[in-house]
């Protein structure tokens, strides 16, 4: 396979290009719809698109999958389409198309995932046997590519740009949904990297692991796939159609969510017999990130082993108290928060359930004055927000005090018409932007309704109301300082009523530092808006994978959220269809959810739905502590509980790392069991614009493999690794740690 292609989605990841390395895959070609999107050049256009590794493929940006149709290629009139065709070569004429070829994409019919039809062979051999020029021929996607490699590939420009689409607003027209999706991507990286742990520790694996993966991301990938809904989705939302073609979209999420639950609690329970017992209860915590973290970790305890209302203390092997907090009592035992520091790399630390030992009482808050050794917050309930954020370390304040919106405050946007947001279409393309008709509605009746303080972090609730919540339970906020770490974290919750007529809603974050310039990580890179993107991609609106932020030469604002990946840049922009954005404020709105598309989307949402965001600020302005920020506060770190035994503890230690990089500017993106089951799958990727040097022997001795090889996203072999391996800046690579022959 040498050629990958992209149609109807308007944007593809920049990973795919290091991810290609060392493939047979060479070529991108992208069929894009410009419908509610901006469209990357002025004509079809060849581009070398690179990496921020500068690994390349060669793209083309070629005309919608079906404009052959368009130019009634198949309809059977051969001068019909002739005048057609003659008036498109014109065109491309007159905007300076430098080659003599050019690729159409047509379907047999004239509708999505067509069949094929052998009638247009037909209809090219009528036209080359009566034409001289041009000459037709049914080919390859790969076909135009070659010719543009082998004639053309040295004059051809590159591109070092992200290339975000557009269509990733309709994720949120299922946020639940979306929310649990993003969610299942990292548990199931989490679960794939504790089977990693189980094969780097010479332990039983379980069985037909691979099978079980590849589901997963099948469905994953089914339910990522970017619409959600049936063609009548919008215009008649209650058909058979349009319920059941969501009721089986959503399932795959589900399934997905399901199935790795169950896999990740298999993989515990084999870990679990690689720590001796002891004659208290233990908790072991896993860290499947490459550096050193701590974390907040919520587990369930059973009343078999903790009563209701019963004393008792957690503490690590050394006897250093862990503190903690109950969620939520239910009869069967009780949720708890533990906030545990110095997790190894890889690895995981064991602490120790001490049984009818006091711990500390909580103590109020005083809410005019909440703050800790970082931040110093100041609420405005008229205005539903936060007015002042006030770092006490960096000394200044990281609001924006012109903003319109303060901090937190939830907004509720209304659409007179959802077509006013058909300005471009196949056949529209208005890019003169005319003011919509909406209107705004903020959180109104807002108050603070308790506060609280626990050993872990202090809370402040607030409540109030929202257009399309339900009764008197409205929005409610809880913020949280935490007390080790300089975080905040915002808790949202809300019941939403159904709706049809169209409506969005977003979380402000006004941020500002002087000088500021925000930027967002993609797959595969950091993009700041209108810069190293490409012109006519999504702007208006980005999707994050792990963090957003804003920073100068000094400082450095982190946002993160775990389940809304949408954000809007700047200021509320839609409608606007930038062809490039350059943002006039720090400005983050995080956009929830929306029902703005009018086909092929859901029409409505309801039900509760809980989401979060953490943020933090600090003098390190690099990329390097704001992806590990964000992906602290994305990737959950696995328990167990070990109920009492006879084993000596004394034989275990306390903590252990069980795969040692030793390289900070390295990211695990990925560990799991490779495909022929001896051994495991290491991705790696540069992080820092540096080279990183990867020792192989050292790595070799520790963890006990036979042998160390280079591998392809395919696990196909490159070779044997015995020295030190070199990562040139950005770069990733696939590493493979044999444990058995």
């Amino acid at each position: 396979v040498s050629t990958a292609m992209q149609n109807d989605v308007n944007g593809a990841a920049w990973s795919l290009i290091d991810v290609f390395k060392n493939t047979d895959v060479k070529y991108l070609n992208m069929g894009l719809h410009g419908h509610r999107a901006r469209k990357p050049f002025q004509r079809p256009t060849a581009f070398w698109w690179e990496s921020p590794a500068e690994n390349r493929l060669l793209a083309f940006r070629a005309e919608h999958y079906q404009h052959g149709n368009k130019l009634r290629l198949i309809s059977g009139s051969q001068d019909v389409f002739c005048q057609n065709l003659t008036s498109y070569l014109g065109s491309l004429k007159e905007k300076d198309y430098p080659y003599d070829k050019v690729a159409l994409q047509f379907s047999g019919y004239v509708t999505d995932n067509s069949p094929p039809s052998t009638k247009v062979c037909d209809i090219i051999k009528a036209w080359n046997e009566k034409y001289e020029w041009p000459k037709l021929r049914s080919s390859l996607a790969k076909d135009f590519l070659m010719y543009l490699d082998e004639q053309h590939g040295e004059e051809i420009e590159s591109r070092k740009e992200a290339w975000p689409d557009w269509w990733t607003d309709g994720v949120a027209s299922a946020a639940n949904e979306t929310m649990q999706a993003r969610k299942t991507h990292i548990d199931i990286s989490v679960t794939s990297a504790l089977l990693a742990m189980i094969k780097a520790q010479g332990l039983e694996t379980p069985t037909d692991v691979h099978p079980q993966i590849e589901t997963i991301y099948d469905d994953l990938l089914f339910y990522d796939e970017h619409t959600h809904g049936a063609a009548e989705s919008i215009r008649d939302p209650l058909v058979e159609n349009s319920v059941n073609q969501w009721n089986m979209k959503s399932a795959y999420i589900w399934d997905a969510a399901k199935r790795t639950s169950m896999l990740q609690e298999q993989a515990l329970a084999y870990l679990e017999s690689s720590h001796p017992k002891y004659y208290k209860p233990t908790i072991v915590v896993y860290n499947t990130l490459n550096w050193g973290r701590d974390a907040l970790v919520k587990i369930f305890i059973g009343k078999e082993t903790i009563d209701e209302g019963q004393p008792f203390t957690v503490t690590t092997t050394d006897g250093e108290i862990i503190p903690v907090d109950v969620v939520e009592q239910r009869v069967e035992g009780a949720y708890f928060n533990l906030w545990v520091e110095d997790l190894p790399p890889l690895g995981y630390k064991t602490l120790i359930v001490n049984l009818n030992e006091e711990k500390g009482e909580e103590a109020e808050v005083n809410a005019s004055a909440f703050e800790n050794q970082y931040y110093r917050l100041k609420f405005d309930t008229a205005r539903g927000g936060v007015v002042e954020l006030y770092d006490k370390e960096l000394k200044i304040d990281l609001i924006d005090v012109d903003s319109k919106y303060p901090l937190g405050t939830v907004i509720h946007e209304k659409l007179n018409n959802r077509y006013e947001l058909e300005r471009l279409t196949s056949s529209l393309r208005d890019t003169v932007y005319r003011p919509l008709n909406q209107q705004y509605a903020v959180i109104q009746n807002c108050r603070i309704t308790h506060t609280s303080e626990g050993p872990i972090f202090k809370s402040i609730h607030l409540h109030g109301e929202l257009p399309g919540t339900v009764d008197e339970r409205g929005l409610n906020l809880e913020i949280r300082l935490f007390k080790s770490e300089k975080k905040i974290d915002f808790l949202y919750d809300m019941i939403k009523l159904q709706q049809y007529d169209p409506e969005g809603i977003y979380v402000a974050f006004p941020f500002h530092l002087e000088d500021g310039k925000l930027s967002f990580e993609v797959q595969g890179g950091v993009v700041s808006p209108g810069k190293n993107q490409m012109p006519g991609s999504a702007s208006d609106w980005n999707t994050i994978q792990n963090f957003a932020s804003v920073k100068n030469d000094d400082h450095q604002i982190v946002y993160v959220s775990n389940e809304i990946p949408l954000v809007q840049f700047g200021d509320l922009n839609i409608g606007r269809y930038y062809y490039k954005l350059d943002p006039v404020t720090n400005h983050i709105y995080s956009w929830v959810l929306n029902n703005y598309w009018v086909t092929n989307f859901k029409a409505s949402q309801q039900g509760e739905l809980k989401w979060t965001y953490s943020i933090t600020s600090t003098d390190d302005t690099s990329d390097r502590f704001a992806m590990q920020y964000g992906r602290n506060n994305r990737t959950p770190v696995p328990v167990r509980l070990i109920l009492p035994g006879e084993d000596d503890m004394d034989q275990a230690k306390g903590y252990e790392t069980l795969i040692d990089l030793g390289v900070p500017n390295l990211l695990a993106v990925n560990l799991s069991p490779s495909l022929d089951e001896k051994g495991i799958i290491l991705q790696l990727r540069e992080t820092d614009g540096d080279h990183a040097i990867l020792d192989i022997r050292r790595i070799k001795e520790e963890t006990g493999a036979i042998s160390i090889q280079e591998v392809n996203v395919l696990e196909e072999v490159l070779g044997e690794l015995t020295g030190p391996l070199l990562i040139e800046h950005y770069d990733t690579r696939f590493i493979k740690l044999n444990f058995e022959q």
